[in-house]
Formats: structure tokens, C-alpha cells, sequence
């Protein structure tokens, strides 16, 4: 199972194209899951720390992050007075589905043109990540589903140098699903997995996802032989056959489809509480550009940052907007407040750190964890 390219998970762990209609349900208030420090019950490794210390000499976060240009959302909205309009173009973490609800409001909601920008979304989808088009000069803003390929890119890369300004998303939307058959189908489960729960089961992993298992049995004592790992596809069905307990998903989607076959007793393993925090939706700007052009790097935060509050505080009309701008899924509104239910935690974080704001801290132990499972090389800590 195990492979050494975290750009083939993160390019093509698909958001799945959801059809079936989801009935809206009461989520208890941890369902999305904070998420702990990145590293969390890793940290105590002496490896680790090994690597930790020379990630934070050699190749410190503050080189390729910042918070700077992130708008303050509690003061009052304010328009610009526009001669014209600038035009950009937006490389899209993904297909244009329900996830795309921000830059959706931005658009329809006039923030874009509020701020004398008028946005292109140009989509993505399996096997097009647009941190390479961004390098490459073809859009001006790209949106990485996982934050880690940055700093993957920074070192492997030649010419790629990149600058984090935001994620939408604080903690990892990964997570092993499965069923808590203790807990009647249409009810939800409240059971909080931990890593024994997964010995003596059967875990369907997607190729290249091998070490998310390392991870939990290295630092959680559970050995291969405890467990068995089958390759799997990009749909939940096989753990409702119970050809497989778990399987690993994306949080925000395909514990929906659960939802709309009637099992609402799903439940999570969240790798955000267990050593893997990822940023997910980071936005991603060329440093030429922040460098040259920081107002419009300002601006689009800005609008971009105004189209999320609006699904936090109005997911109602944020879903039908998303309805009409998902073009590539058949999509009900339904659907879309059920994502937003979910991703809530995610997006609002355990951080206390504002809306989209970052810690450079978090970025080193996740590089760090990169470099121990062999999902990214630097030279000077190996």
C-alpha cells in the first residue's frame, strides 16, 4: 500500500458528484469535528522533534505564508469606486460543485465587482491542480485542496515559488468513515473512534494513501498484521455491503451519500484530532504577485473572505446560489446546507486565530510529519 507521492492523494481524492437528495438533519455540536494541533499525540516522538527543530531552522513557514492581506470581517463592508474592472482568473481546487459557494457569492453577491475585480473560475478536476497553472502564469489565484502540496512544491519544484495568503479550511477534511451498527440507521452515532477501534478491521484505503495507516501505527502501537488494508474506489457503498468497516472519505462529502441511502449512523475517524492537520482551500498567490501587486492580492482576499461569511451567517441563500453556479453536478439545496453543516468546524476552526488566518506553527509540524512518512523530501533534515 505504501507509495510516496502526496500530490497523487490531494489531486485526486474526488469532492464526489452527489445525486441523490439529502434530508437535513440535527448535527450534535462536534459533528465537524475542531480539530486538534497538527501532530498532536505525534509530537511526543523523538523523530519528530528531530525534524521539527530542522524544519523550523531550515525551512520556517513564515517564508511562504502569511496572514498579512487578510481583510478584517467585523468592520463594515466598503465599495471602491471603479474607472474599470480587473480581470483575474481563479484555479479552482476542484470540479465547479457545491465547494465553490464563497467565490459563487462573491460573483453573484457583487463582492468581485464591489472591489473592481471581475473573476474567472476556471474549474478544476481529476488530475488538474492549478497550483502548477498558477506557476506556470495561466490564472492568478489557485485554491490547493491541501495545503501540504505547497511546501512539496517549494522544495521540489524549480520555479515554484508560492505564497500562501488564507485557508478557507483549518483542519483536514480526511477521515475514515464507516457505520456504527450499535446505533439504529436513522439516528446519529455519537461513538468517537480511536485508533484500537481499527484492530482486527478491514480498511479500504485510495492508492497513495498508505501513510495515513503508517502514521497510526507508528505512533499508536498497531501493527499491519492487526489490521487489513484493501484498495478501494471513491464511493462509500463498499462499507455499506460490509465488504470493508472503513474506508477513507472526505468529511465533507461522502458522509452525505451515507446520508441519502438512510444510513445517518455513520461515524468518523477525523486525522486532524490524530496527528494529521492539513489546511484544505488555501489560497494560493505567485510571490511576483504579492510582491508587485499587493492591493489586488487585498482585494480579492477580501471579496473571496465576504462570499464565506455569507455562508456562515446566510447558508440558506448561500445554497441557492450554489445551486444555479455548480454547473458541473446536479445539486440540490438540500445538498449544499449539508455541506456547509459539516464543513462549519472546519472552516471556523479550534484556533481562535480570525477567519482564514493561518499558524506558521502548525504549517512546520505538518512539513515535518511530510518528511517522516516519506511524502516529501528536504535535503538538510533527512
Amino acid at each position: 500500500m505504501r507509495k510516496t507521492s502526496l500530490f497523487f492523494l490531494l489531486y485526486m481524492l474526488p469532492l464526489l458528484i452527489l445525486s441523490a437528495c439529502t434530508i437535513p438533519v440535527v448535527i450534535p455540536e462536534n459533528e465537524g469535528g475542531a480539530g486538534a494541533v497538527a501532530g498532536g499525540p505525534a509530537d511526543g516522538d523523538a523523530e519528530f522533534q528531530r525534524l521539527l527543530a530542522c524544519v523550523e531552522e531550515s525551512f520556517p513557514a513564515e517564508n511562504y505564508i502569511t496572514n498579512e492581506l487578510l481583510p478584517d470581517l467585523n468592520a463594515a463592508w466598503e465599495t471602491m469606486d471603479c474607472e474599470s474592472m480587473e480581470q483575474v482568473k481563479v484555479g479552482m481546487p476542484w470540479i465547479l460543485n457545491d465547494g465553490g459557494a464563497p467565490w459563487y457569492n462573491a460573483v453573484e453577491l457583487g463582492f468581485f465587482s464591489d472591489v473592481c475585480l471581475e473573476a474567472e473560475l476556471v474549474r478544476g478536476g481529476s488530475g488538474i491542480g492549478h497550483l502548477q497553472t498558477l506557476i506556470d502564469g495561466g490564472v492568478d489565484f489557485a485554491v490547493s485542496a491541501g495545503g501540504s502540496l505547497i511546501p512539496g512544491l517549494l522544495t521540489g519544484h524549480d520555479g515554484a515559488d508560492i505564497v500562501a495568503v488564507g485557508a478557507l479550511i483549518k483542519h483536514s477534511p480526511y477521515i475514515w468513515l464507516g457505520l456504527d451498527h450499535d446505533t439504529p440507521r436513522d439516528q446519529r452515532s455519537q461513538n468517537e473512534l480511536t485508533p484500537q477501534d481499527f484492530i482486527g478491521k478491514t480498511i479500504g484505503l485510495h492508492e497513495g494513501e498508505g501513510h495515513f495507516f503508517e502514521l497510526i501505527s507508528a505512533k499508536h502501537g498497531i501493527s499491519p498484521d492487526q489490521v487489513e488494508l484493501v484498495v478501494t474506489g471513491y464511493s462509500p457503498e463498499p462499507v455499506i455491503e460490509g465488504e470493508m468497516d472503513y474506508t477513507g472519505a472526505w468529511l465533507i462529502n461522502e458522509p452525505r451519500l451515507l446520508e441519502a441511502q438512510g444510513y445517518k449512523n455513520w461515524v468518523a475517524f477525523r486525522f486532524s484530532e490524530w496527528g494529521w492537520d492539513d489546511y484544505s482551500e488555501v489560497l494560493v498567490v505567485r510571490r511576483s504577485t504579492l510582491e508587485e501587486n499587493p492591493d489586488l492580492v487585498r482585494r480579492y482576499l477580501a471579496a473571496v473572505f465576504q462570499g464565506l461569511k455569507q455562508v456562515l451567517e446566510n447558508p440558506e441563500r448561500s445554497a441557492e446560489i450554489a445551486v444555479r453556479y455548480a454547473v458541473d453536478v446536479e445539486l440540490t439545496e438540500d445538498q449544499a446546507l449539508r455541506r456547509y453543516q459539516l464543513q462549519e468546524a472546519l472552516v471556523v476552526g479550534a484556533d481562535e486565530l480570525p477567519l482564514g488566518h493561518m499558524s506558521a506553527g502548525r504549517w512546520n509540524r505538518q512539513v515535518a510529519s511530510l518528511i517522516q512518512y516519506d511524502q516529501m523530501e528536504l535535503p538538510m533534515c533527512q
